[in-house]
C-alpha cells in the first residue's frame, strides 16, 4: 500500500511539474525575444530555435527544475532515490553531463510542437 501511495504521489508531482513547466514557457520565450500567438495557419513552418537559444533556454529550464525540486524538499546526492527525494542532478547546468543536458535541450526543442497542439505558435519579436 505504501508503494502504491508513493507511485500516486509521484504521478501527482509529475503533473504539477508539467504545469509549472508550461507556466514558465512565456518567461523563457521572452528571454530570447519571442512570444506566443494564436496559431492561425496550420500549414505554416514550425518555429525553430537557434542552437544558442536552445542552450540558453535549456539552462533556464534546468534552473526552474532545480528550484522546483528544492522547494519540494529534494536534496543533492550521488545516487538518485525518489522516495528519499535525492538527485544527483541538483547542480548547476554547467556541471551536468551532456547526456543529462540533452533532456533539457529536448524539452526546449519540443516547445513549438507542444504549443501547436494547444493552438499556439512562437513568434519572434524581431521578425
Amino acid at each position: 500500500l505504501v508503494k502504491r501511495e508513493f507511485r500516486l504521489s509521484q504521478a501527482e508531482n509529475l503533473k504539477e511539474s508539467n504545469r509549472h513547466q508550461a507556466a514558465h514557457i512565456g518567461i523563457k520565450l521572452k528571454a530570447v525575444g519571442c512570444g506566443i500567438a494564436p496559431l492561425t495557419d496550420w500549414d505554416t513552418e514550425m518555429f525553430q530555435f537557434t542552437p544558442e537559444e536552445i542552450e540558453k533556454l535549456a539552462e533556464m529550464e534546468h534552473e526552474r527544475w532545480n528550484e522546483e525540486r528544492l522547494l519540494d524538499g529534494w536534496r543533492y546526492g550521488v545516487q538518485r532515490d525518489a522516495e528519499k527525494k535525492i538527485s544527483p542532478y541538483l547542480v548547476p547546468y554547467a556541471q551536468l553531463s551532456e547526456e543529462i543536458k540533452e533532456y533539457d535541450r529536448n524539452t526546449v526543442r519540443e516547445m513549438p510542437a507542444f504549443l501547436a497542439m494547444a493552438g499556439f505558435q512562437i513568434k519572434s519579436h524581431s521578425g
